[in-house]
């Protein structure tokens, strides 16, 4: 990982179990740009799914699910480990969870033409590099989640209501899950990531689309590179 990444933190919180905190979850060090017009930042940032979580506002196994995966596609897109937040653009099912995740971790938004959602069942994402136009697809093999747990959901969900009981008895087969079966899976068998060569992302239809301004002088060299200095300066 690289070096000045900044604290990473995952410490015990009131949202953020002991198990978590101490669990081995993946970690991303991300690059942005210094200011509302910026170049980039010199240094980099690092993200927890902690991080994820107060974002997010709540911990949950999607957000368990779309981190893993997301952070197997980002690794082949991004080989030296640091991952450009201004130069990416995701899709994902339309998922409270994940898409945060896609959001959070690589920057994409619907109102820039950097995020979109399809209609398809499970955990994947489709993550473009938009200066290379290099992409992959990540999902999560078909099976790892329990049928009989996503059921349970899509019952609660059907019937808009849940006894107290049934609430917490969908919340710790959840996390019975993610402790005893997610955490010590073999991910890159769980989440397969394929290339897709010449993958043409599609414009999003949103016609309230914007220009991300933030990024959009983030070469400009800084003065202390002694690029474009004048003689006054």
């Amino acid at each position: 990982m690289p070096d000045q990444e900044g604290a990473c933190d995952s410490a015990r919180d009131w949202y953020w179990p002991e198990w978590a905190a101490n669990a081995n979850l993946p970690r991303f060090v991300v690059r942005d740009t210094e200011s509302s017009h910026g170049r980039y930042a010199d240094q980099v940032k690092c993200i927890t799914l902690k991080d994820l979580v107060k974002f997010h506002g709540h911990a949950c196994d999607g957000l368990f699910r779309g981190a893993i995966a997301l952070s197997r596609a980002l690794r082949l897109l991004f080989p030296d480990g640091v991952v450009d937040r201004t130069d990416l653009r995701i899709l994902s099912r339309n998922s409270p969870c994940l898409g945060d995740v896609a959001a959070y971790l690589t920057g994409g938004r619907i109102r820039f033409g950097t995020q979109d959602v399809r209609d398809e069942a499970g955990v994947w994402y489709v993550v473009q590099r938009i200066s290379s136009g290099d992409a992959v697809r990540v999902a999560e093999r078909p099976g790892l989640y329990p049928p009989e747990l996503a059921a349970m959901e899509a019952e609660l969900v059907a019937r808009r209501e849940a006894s107290p009981a049934e609430l917490d008895r969908l919340c710790e087969a959840q996390w019975t899950w993610v402790r005893d079966v997610l955490l010590p899976a073999d991910w890159a068998q769980a989440y397969a990531v394929t290339e897709l060569p010449g993958y043409v992302w599609e414009a999003v239809p949103y016609e309230r689309v914007g220009v991300r301004t933030d990024v959009l002088l983030k070469n400009t060299p800084s003065i202390q590179d002694g690029v474009g200095k004048t003689e006054e300066q």
